[in-house]
């Protein structure tokens, strides 16, 4: 099965022994490449590549321009799959579960059925919480927060959730990356304490990017300072 960039944030349904393809463009500099950032749960077997497809007269920003992975799926269970790329802002984020890929929906013969009335689908809206400077553990305050989203997700078993984790400006790049892990990755133990399936829950940290207010406060950053959890509707 292959997929592309535009395939993130998808769930893939994989067979044991399948094999799946991730074709990924370079777009930018000469010394940009994509790397595996995370391949956690049952992870996939990497059996070739990345090989980096570049025509013979290669410049940067070609369309043609591309890297590929190439994994195969040895026993059953939920791989979480993410990919990232130097000088890229978004990682491309996969969920592969037990299966074949689902199957294009076949044409039907004869008038459509009647229309019948449905109820609309409600929005699930989860909240965030905020953190004290350097600080990753879960604040007794924010506790009755992410209560109220794991009454939320105990209705919408089947959804995944990005927990995506922030910083502010203040430290290196470096270590503002795995301090905003370690927050996502903290809220997702509470939430599979609280009766949370791990599967459904996607965690990653951004380090000190997409920030909400400004930095130049103790107030805007404390914004900074955050996990988001965005359902994958």
């Amino acid at each position: 099965m292959a997929v592309h960039l535009e395939d993130t944030g998808k769930t893939i349904g994989l067979a044991v022994g399948e094999e799946l393809i991730v074709n990924l463009p370079l777009k930018t500099y000469n010394d940009n490449y994509w790397y595996i950032y995370k391949n956690e749960g049952v992870p996939l077997k990497l059996i070739a590549g990345p090989n980096e497809l570049r025509g013979k007269r290669y410049k940067p920003w070609s369309r043609k321009v591309a890297q590929i992975f190439y994994f195969r799926k040895e026993s059953p269970g939920i791989t979480h799959l993410v990919l990232e790329q130097s000088y890229f802002s978004k990682p491309m984020i996969l969920k592969v579960v037990d299966g074949p890929a689902p199957l294009p929906p076949t044409p039907r013969r004869g008038p459509p059925p009647p229309p019948h009335a449905t109820a609309p689908t409600e929005r699930v809206v989860l909240r965030g919480i905020h953190f004290d400077f350097d600080k990753s553990n879960i604040r007794p305050g924010d506790a009755a927060v992410l209560d109220e989203d794991v009454s939320r997700l105990k209705q919408s078993p089947n959804m995944a959730v990005y927990v995506n984790g922030y910083c502010d400006a203040i430290g290196s790049e470096e270590y503002n990356l795995k301090l905003s892990d370690r927050r996502a990755n903290a809220v997702v133990k509470y939430l599979v304490d609280a009766g949370i399936s791990e599967s459904q829950l996607i965690p990653h940290g951004y380090g000190k990017t997409d920030f909400v207010a400004t930095n130049d406060t103790a107030e805007g950053r404390a914004q900074n300072r955050r996990v988001e959890l965005l359902p994958n509707e």
